[in-house]
């Protein structure tokens, strides 16, 4: 039975403050003032599809990368739409294309959402141990080979190129310069045209949001005003990592081992939820 293709939408919003300033929260404002199909990278892990678009999408952005595929080669709009094609907005790992999505997109508008950056800082070392601490480095180097999988190296290869660095160390080192970078390119690719950028803080609530994006802000049923969702995004990364792994687990196992394959995943799931890699 074939699959019905999501419908077509006009993009929007597109929310490009860094990962782990929020977007999670954001993604839910969003969806709480009517936008539809929000993109978060959290509703992605899994879907190979979706990994092998941003993966492409890397090659053809950051001249750092082994795999880039040169300036003659941008990716294009119509490639953007594989993935985006069917979203009215956009956080999270849309964030490190940042000006690259300004220009694809001359019609949305963009939420730049800025956080100190060693809060931040701080918080992203949760994201790079997950990426190349000892449990990262099993899975993306053994794993997910094997299964066909292609999520975590896409998410090295996004991290990598949106800083210009070409390994751990230098991601750790570049980060500040990156950060500073970010900031500055989207408000270079919006400075053109006056109201197209809202530079906001969490903690700020609807007001300036809605004020920017033309909506009223959301009520409940009795006329009281919502509260900002205020989602706790460390967690729910932590337990989409723990679920997307213990799945890979269960399927190699069934394909290596399938007789072992149920204890396996029992006593991995519980490792996997110790660890403080996640």
């Amino acid at each position: 039975m074939a699959t019905t293709p999501p419908p077509k939408r006009e993009m929007k919003v597109l929310c490009l403050g860094l990962f782990r300033t929020g977007t999670y929260s954001m993604s839910q404002a969003l969806t709480a003032l009517g936008y539809a199909n929000v993109y978060h990278g959290l509703n992605s892990l899994g879907n190979n599809a979706d990994w092998a678009v941003l993966n492409a999408a890397s090659s053809a952005t950051f001249p750092v990368l082994p795999t880039y595929r040169g300036p003659n080669s941008p990716f294009t709009r119509s490639e953007w739409d594989q993935i985006w094609g069917s979203c009215e907005a956009v956080t999270d790992v849309a964030s490190v294309f940042g000006a690259t999505l300004v220009r694809a997109y001359p019609d949305a508008k963009v939420i730049l959402v800025e956080r100190d950056y060693d809060k931040w800082a701080k918080s992203l070392e949760t994201v790079v141990q997950s990426l190349w601490g000892p449990g990262g480095k099993f899975f993306i180097n053994v794993v997910e080979p094997l299964l066909g999988s292609e999520t975590g190296q896409t998410n090295r290869n996004m991290l990598l190129g949106w800083a210009g660095a070409r390994d751990e160390k230098e991601l750790r080192a570049t980060l500040r310069t990156a950060w500073e970078r970010h900031h500055a390119e989207i408000r270079g690719a919006c400075a053109a045209e006056p109201g197209r950028l809202l530079n906001y803080k969490l903690g700020e609530g609807w007001e300036p949001l809605c004020e920017f994006l033309g909506c009223e802000v959301p009520r409940d049923e009795r006329g009281e005003v919502l509260p900002f969702p205020h989602a706790n995004e460390a967690a729910a990364l932590r337990k989409k990592i723990v679920e997307q792994q213990v799945t890979l687990l269960k399927k190699l196992g069934n394909k290596v081992f399938p007789w072992v394959a149920s204890a396996a995943v029992a006593c991995a799931g519980w490792w996997l939820a110790q660890s403080i890699w996640v």
